[in-house]
């Protein structure tokens, strides 16, 4: 009987351990602190002291597991740190900004560049006069009515450009903590 005991013992144990053959030989690798994450990240941000004394702050991020495959987000932010505008575009959208084949630093560099004004006076009065009648201002793809533009450049609002397209630049009309995308300016064609 205690021979039956002792092999029932030992046939429990061998049941309950995985033959040597099945023993898992994976490894879990714990990443060391520090260590940066693979991907393509950057971001910046910027004063803007606009038209009429008015003060903004313009900040511009990318992430992606690569720099091509990267999001950008632009944002326009009051100095008191509420948001009042902000917008995402794949990289890849944009090249007028981004280069399909940048890098780290380059990334940087481009995110940088993104958070400058390409407005030419900073103010809603330099866009073109909406006709009208007319389906859009010429030169321009409106994101609003022609009410909302055409008050933007009566007011002179403060006005913000940045690259948007291939060949486009959205503007964004700011009056103290409202910001309104009008729209992108886009070449003329004949």
């Amino acid at each position: 009987m205690k021979r039956f005991g002792v092999g029932l013992v030992a046939l429990g144990l061998m049941a309950c351990s995985p033959p040597a053959s099945e023993t898992p030989t994976t490894t879990a690798e714990v990443p060391v602190a520090g260590t940066a994450l693979a991907g393509c990240d950057a971001n910046a941000s910027r004063d803007w002291s606009a038209v009429g004394s008015q003060y903004y702050v313009i900040e511009a991020e990318a992430h992606g597991a690569t720099c091509g495959e990267a999001v950008a987000t632009i944002r326009i932010k009051s100095t008191e740190g509420q948001v009042l505008f902000t917008h995402d575009y794949p990289t890849r959208d944009v090249s007028l900004a981004f280069n399909p084949n940048s890098e780290q630093t380059g990334l940087r560099e481009e995110i940088e560049a993104w958070t400058q004004n390409v407005s030419e006076t900073g103010s809603a009065a330099e866009l073109p006069a909406w006709p009208a009648g007319a389906a859009r201002p010429p030169g321009f793809q409106p994101a609003v009515g022609r009410n909302v533009y055409e008050q933007a450049r009566g007011n002179q609002s403060a006005l913000f450009c940045y690259p948007d397209g291939g060949e486009s630049n959205a503007c964004v009309a700011v009056a103290g903590t409202t910001a309104t995308l009008l729209g992108s300016k886009t070449p003329e064609r004949d």
